[in-house]
């Protein structure tokens, strides 16, 4: 039997026996080592897929890693000598997993309290578009009930809202915000993107602009083998982009030549990564930040935090252990961030002020067979280094992010669609399957 919330939904399969979780003290009775296995894996799943983050346990400031020493410790005693604020912190590891939320949504305390008023701001958000309120307070609700409730909101909210983080990096946190897929205007190229497609690789108005960047990717493909070149004509008309604004823009996705086997994109080699700067870019503005004036350096560094995501991303979604096959926020999403810089070193080297990401998935056919790669694995990112607010990413400038995500998603497709890899580094490599006309 599996291991039931209040509110009777399956969470964790192979329990002997039947136990309703309604408070953290219910933990104590929970016994079987099947079962315990099944919690604790359950509870890994927020620690592992949040961001950097710090959160009081026990009246202490703690990092991550510190917060999964204590899960570990927990672990290795029976429920029956868990004091009750171990009984709550795993009772709140388990809630976020039910939501399929990061430890990263709370703010100051790891704790149900903590949780129940994040879920509660997050199922109103979703509620408050969908008109699904069912006028039942959440107050009412068990925490693991209320758990699945917004688990079920999001999935109603995604047919007609894009779904995107909001990263506050001075406060170390995050909220959610929902976009109307209506203001993503796919269909409409900008002016850059149109003398792209029209005027570098020569194709005619009048078909739709997604059939247009497949006309421009196999005209790509016939002159240059690969469709790099296209890619980058296109990150670089997001830098010129007036709406946008600008610094650097980086895409991320997968090379094209292991999609039969995802689990293996774990080396650099399988990914496209590459990063463009705007035009009269001066970094010296920026050197006691980054450390340096050299965009070169500036390339180098992104590419390598973007590899080291991308690998270990692909290690958790497509290998075993608790991320397998379960929807990740820290990896997924589409994000606005803000204050990047404010505390993690990492964050300061690349120069990441605010800016937007656009995340897609991918979709592709072999074997007769259509699959689809998870959306973490394209990423495209558009950044301001300037700490000027008013130069600060909105939900507006977001929505154009996600239009050249959109075109940059179709061009890798259409790409993959032919046998093509984005990056061919093997001068005159023979492709398994030869480029179909146009």
């Amino acid at each position: 039997m599996p291991i039931n919330s209040e509110g009777g939904g399956a969470m964790v399969e192979r329990e002997p026996q039947h136990v309703t979780l309604r408070t953290p003290r219910d933990l104590q009775d929970l016994a079987g080592e099947q079962a315990l296995a099944d919690l604790f894996a359950a509870c890994l799943g927020p620690i592992v897929y949040s961001r950097h983050h710090w959160l009081r346990y026990k009246g202490e400031y703690r990092v991550r890693a510190e917060l999964r020493a204590v899960l570990e410790d927990i672990q290795s005693r029976p429920p029956n000598t868990w004091d009750e604020q171990e009984q709550d912190f795993v009772f709140t590891l388990l809630a976020l997993h039910v939501a399929n939320v990061g430890l990263d949504e709370l703010s100051e305390f790891v704790s149900t309290a903590a949780v129940r008023e994040m879920l509660a701001e997050r199922l109103a958000l979703y509620e408050s578009v969908t008109g699904t309120a069912t006028g039942t307070a959440t107050g009412q609700l068990g925490l693991l009930e209320l758990a699945e409730r917004v688990s079920a909101a999001r999935s109603a909210v995604t047919p007609t809202h894009h779904l995107y983080s909001i990263i506050d990096g001075k406060a170390w946190y995050r909220t959610e915000g929902l976009l109307h897929r209506d203001r993503v205007d796919h269909a409409t190229l900008t002016d850059g993107v149109e003398e792209v497609v029209g005027v570098h690789f020569g194709i005619r108005p009048g078909p739709p602009a997604v059939e247009r960047l497949r006309q421009a990717t196999r005209a790509c493909l016939a002159e240059h083998g690969d469709s790099a070149p296209l890619v980058r004509e296109i990150m670089a008309a997001t830098l010129r982009d007036p709406v946008l604004r600008a610094d650097h823009v980086t895409l991320t996705c997968p090379m094209g030549d292991l999609l039969d086997t995802p689990e293996l994109m774990t080396t650099s080699e399988a990914f496209f990564t590459e990063t463009l700067l705007r035009d009269g870019l001066d970094l010296r503005t920026y050197r006691e930040r980054i450390g340096h004036e050299s965009s070169e350096q500036l390339r180098r560094t992104i590419r390598a935090r973007m590899l080291k995501l991308k690998r270990g991303a692909i290690r958790g979604l497509y290998g075993p252990g608790c991320l397998h096959g379960r929807f990740v926020e820290k990896h997924g999403g589409h994000m606005i961030y803000r204050n990047e810089d404010a505390h993690y070193r990492g964050h300061q080297s690349i120069g990441v002020s605010s800016g937007g990401r656009a995340s897609f998935g991918l979709r592709y056919r072999r074997g007769g067979e259509d699959r689809q790669m998870t959306p973490m694995v394209g990423d495209y990112r558009v950044v301001r280094m300037s700490h000027d607010e008013r130069e600060t990413f909105t939900a507006g400038d977001l929505a154009h992010v996600l239009r050249y995500g959109e075109w940059l998603r179709t061009i890798v497709q259409e790409t993959y669609s032919h046998g093509r890899v984005v990056r061919d580094d093997e001068a005159g490599r023979e492709m398994a399957i030869p480029l179909a006309n146009g």
